[in-house]
This record gives structure tokens, sequence and C-alpha cells, in this order.
């Protein structure tokens, strides 16, 4: 028999919650919506009462952040956050690889999260809040960026431009090579990393690609 995930919808938005559970009644083999919640302090309590095995989190919230509520629960579930269309969190996302929905959610995507979570078992545990709330500040800041989030196995490193020599491809990978000479593997494309650099950082303009 498979697991069926105890789960808990939290937005704060009253149609949203409803739209997000009757998306849910197609997967009643593997998750079952326990409760749901319209504000940070309801999430936190509910998920500490009622031990979820997944929650669908909502970023911005009147009260706290999604953020916030990770970080003050003792409770780990897994986690699949939705958010509206903003593109410094969605960078910051794709570069841990946590699993988000954007909104208005759609079927086909909410079924690829579904599917993850029916595949691994697990989803967005063991987030690193502090890092993640970094690169989300110095992405959404509106001055130009300064650093690159580059990730190496479960870290993050932030990489000044100015500190970037240049660019170089191996098969799917990318080597950044910086001025010190250390050089720091990343799986993002050679395309997107490239405009980061010049749209950014005036100075990276002989990027080398093999």
């Amino acid at each position: 028999m498979n697991r069926v995930f105890k789960t808990i919808v939290i937005d704060d938005e009253p149609a949203a919650r409803r739209l997000m559970k009757n998306l849910l009644l197609d997967h009643s083999d593997l998750v079952e919506v326990i409760a749901e919640a319209g504000n940070g302090g309801d999430a936190i309590e509910k998920i500490e009462t009622l031990l979820p095995d997944l929650i669908f989190l909502d970023i911005q919230m009147p009260d706290m952040t999604g953020f916030e509520v990770i970080e003050k629960l003792q409770h780990k579930p897994n986690i699949i956050f939705t958010t509206a269309y903003e593109q410094y969190a969605i960078q910051a996302f794709d570069t841990f690889s946590i699993d988000y929905l954007l909104k208005p959610i759609r079927e086909e995507r909410l079924q690829q999260s579904i599917q993850k979570l029916r595949q691994f078992g697990k989803l967005g545990q063991g987030i690193d809040m502090t890092g993640l709330q970094q690169i989300i500040r110095e992405l959404k800041s509106p001055a130009r960026a300064t650093a690159l989030p580059v990730k190496t196995g479960d870290r993050i490193n932030l990489l000044k431009f100015e500190n970037i020599s240049y660019l170089e491809a191996q098969d799917k990978y990318v080597y950044i090579h910086t001025v010190d000479g250390q050089k720091h593997l990343t799986d993002q494309s050679l395309t997107l990393l490239e405009e980061k650099l010049l749209n950014n950082f005036s100075g990276c303009k002989n990027l080398y690609h093999q």
C-alpha cells in the first residue's frame, strides 16, 4: 500500500485554498488534506499540533512570510511553495532545487510535484533558510545585483561578479573560474550564466566557451 501524506494547505486567499484542495482530490491515493490555514500564525499552530507530512505553503501572507513560518517550526514537513510570479524568488528556488508552484496553479505543474513526491518520498526538507533568504534579498534588490549565486553540493556560494574571470563549458556542466584561481562547478546553463553576467556586470566581456 502506498504511503498517504497528511497535508495542510496554507494560503491567505480562501479561493486559492479551495482550488488547491480541489486539485488534490485527483491525487487522494497519495495526498490527504487534513487542515488548512489562512495566515502564518495559524499555520504554525496547526503544523505543530497535527504534524503533517506535507504542506503547500504560500510565500506572501499578511502576518509573516512562508520563510518565517518554516524558521519557527519544530516539526519539519515536506514543503511545496506556492507563489505569484516573482522572478527573484523563482531564481532562488531554482538555485536551491526547491519545489514550487506558480499561481494560478496549473494541474499539469501540480502533477509534476506529485510525481516527485511519489518517486522520492520527500520534497523540500532540510532547506537552508538563511542561504535562501540571503539570495532572495540579493536578487530582489532594486540595485543591480553584485554577485552570482552558485550551488555546489549542498552549499550556496555568492561569487562577486568582479571576481569572475571566465566560464568554461564541459558537456552539460559549466565551470566558473575566479581571479583567485579557483573554479566552481554549476549545472546552470552557459547561456543563462552569460546573460546574468552581461546584464549585471559590465566587466564581464570576454566569456570563454568550450
